[in-house]
């Protein structure tokens, strides 16, 4: 398995890991252990329970020696990347589903609907007409799923 073998991360993300891996690598050995390995995922923002930190340690550690290596580190990040982007995509049909749309991510949400409940019901402060606006590539005032996950991005 060579270093350049693509797991999933951006060079910028690779760059982070790098920098998160290498400052608890104090002697440079090129391996921390499971504790730095939960604190430096915590560092890199990665929000993991008890029981994950302990699966991906198990992961990374098949051997059981208590020291990760830097590639085994890499390859923890991109599987955590995966789940979350997995999690979020669920989430977000589960949103568009509720507010109208079909779980086989076809019909739409009505836009008048949607502003409707981000304003009165949710009482956010949110340009949500300007987003629409941004967002309703046919100018339809129908949201469609991939116009309704943009919305969703775009408001971050």
């Amino acid at each position: 398995m060579s270093d350049e073998e693509d797991i999933g991360l951006s060079k910028e993300e690779e760059a982070k890991c790098w920098e998160a891996f290498s400052a608890f690598d104090k002697d440079s050995s090129g391996e921390i252990d499971a504790n730095e390995l939960r604190i430096v995922l915590e560092m890199m923002g990665q929000k993991t329970t008890e029981e994950e930190i302990f699966r991906m340690i198990a992961e990374a550690d098949a051997e059981n020696t208590g020291l990760i290596k830097y590639d085994q580190f890499k390859k923890v990040i991109a599987e955590q990347k995966k789940t979350q982007s997995l999690t979020n995509e669920e989430d977000t049909l589960d949103a568009f589903v509720a507010l109208g749309g079909c779980p086989d991510k076809s019909g739409e949400i009505d836009a008048k609907k949607l502003i409707q409940i981000i304003k009165y019901d949710f009482e956010m402060t949110i340009d949500i007409e300007k987003l629409i606006e941004d967002v309703d590539d046919d100018n339809s005032g129908q949201i469609e799923y991939d116009e309704f996950r943009n919305l969703l991005s775009s408001s971050d």
